[in-house]
C-alpha cells in the first residue's frame, strides 16, 4: 500500500472538506429577518459554526446555496465573506442589506444594485481636513480593482427588480459607498454624492467585494434602503430592523436571481 506523506495530510483534508460542502451560490444577509424569510425558502442539508457565524448548506428551488448572516462593519463582512469562500465551493455571492440613501429620488423601500464601490472611510485626516484614497487592493492604481461588480449578475438583478413591480419602491443602479458610521448628515451625504456620486451608502458592502475581487468570484451587492439623510435617519432605520419597508418580496427577488443564474449557464 503507498504511503500519503504527513505534509500532503491537511491540503487534502481542506479539499475533501470543500467538495463534502460542496454549494453554488453564497448568501450573505444582514438582518435576522432576512435571514429566517430567507432560511423558510430553503431546503437546508446542514448548518456548520464558523467564526462565529451559522453557514446553512442546502438548496433553493433548484439551486444550491450556501446562506450566511452577517453583523454590521466592514471587518465583520470581510470575515464572513473570506469564511464563505474559504469553506465552501461558492462560484458567485449575492449580498442584500441595508443602506441608507445618497442620491435624489432614492427613498425608503427602493433597491439599489452597486455598480461600484468604494470605502469612503479611508483616507488621512490633514490639519485642514479629511483626504480620501483608494483602498489598497493588490492591485496598480491605474487598474479598476475590485469596485467595479459583475454586469452580468448586475443585469439580472435589475431584471428580477423590475419583474417585481412594485407600485411604491423603485430600482435603482449606481455606486455604493462604505464606512464604520452611520450617516445621518445632509453634509456627509451631500460630500458622497459629490466625491463617488454614490447612491446609497452602508456599512458592508465594499469589503464584501474586497474579499470577492481578491478571491475572484463574481458578487452582486444588492441594498434595500432603511433611511435617509436628517434627524428622522436613525429613527427610520430601527423601524426597519424587524423588516425592511419595502414592497418588495425579498425572497421571490433572490429567488429570480437565482433562476436567472442557473439558466445562464
Amino acid at each position: 500500500m503507498r504511503s500519503i506523506a504527513i505534509g500532503c495530510v491537511a491540503p487534502l483534508l481542506v479539499l475533501l472538506s470543500i467538495c463534502a460542502s460542496h454549494a453554488d451560490i453564497g448568501l450573505i444577509a444582514a438582518l435576522n429577518s432576512s435571514l429566517e424569510q430567507l432560511v423558510k425558502s430553503l431546503t437546508i442539508n446542514q448548518i456548520s459554526k464558523r467564526a462565529g457565524r451559522e453557514f446553512y448548506s442546502g438548496r433553493m428551488d433548484t439551486v444550491d446555496v450556501v446562506l450566511v448572516r452577517s453583523p454590521m462593519g466592514k471587518v465583520n463582512n470581510a470575515i464572513t465573506a473570506q469564511s464563505l469562500l474559504s469553506h465552501y465551493a461558492i462560484t458567485s455571492v449575492i449580498s442584500i442589506a441595508p443602506a441608507g440613501s445618497v442620491g435624489a429620488g432614492i427613498n425608503i423601500g427602493d433597491i439599489v444594485v452597486a455598480t461600484e464601490l468604494y470605502q469612503h472611510d479611508f483616507g488621512t485626516i490633514k490639519p485642514y481636513g479629511f483626504i480620501w484614497s483608494r483602498t489598497p487592493d493588490g492591485t496598480g492604481w491605474d487598474e479598476a480593482g475590485y469596485c467595479i461588480a459583475d454586469t452580468g449578475l448586475r443585469v439580472l438583478a435589475a431584471r428580477c427588480a423590475r419583474d417585481m413591480k412594485s407600485p411604491r419602491n423603485k430600482f435603482h443602479e449606481g455606486v455604493i459607498v462604505t464606512g464604520d458610521q452611520f450617516i445621518s448628515a445632509r453634509d456627509k451625504k451631500e460630500w458622497l454624492f459629490k466625491k463617488f456620486r454614490a447612491k446609497a451608502v452602508d456599512m458592508g458592502a465594499a469589503a464584501i467585494a474586497q474579499v470577492c475581487y481578491a478571491n475572484r468570484v463574481p458578487f452582486c451587492i444588492v441594498r434595500i434602503i432603511t433611511d435617509s439623510p436628517g434627524v428622522h435617519a436613525r429613527i427610520d432605520f430601527e423601524k426597519s430592523i424587524p423588516a425592511y419597508q419595502s414592497d418588495i418580496d425579498i425572497p421571490e427577488f433572490v429567488k429570480g436571481i437565482l433562476q436567472g443564474m442557473q439558466h445562464r449557464r
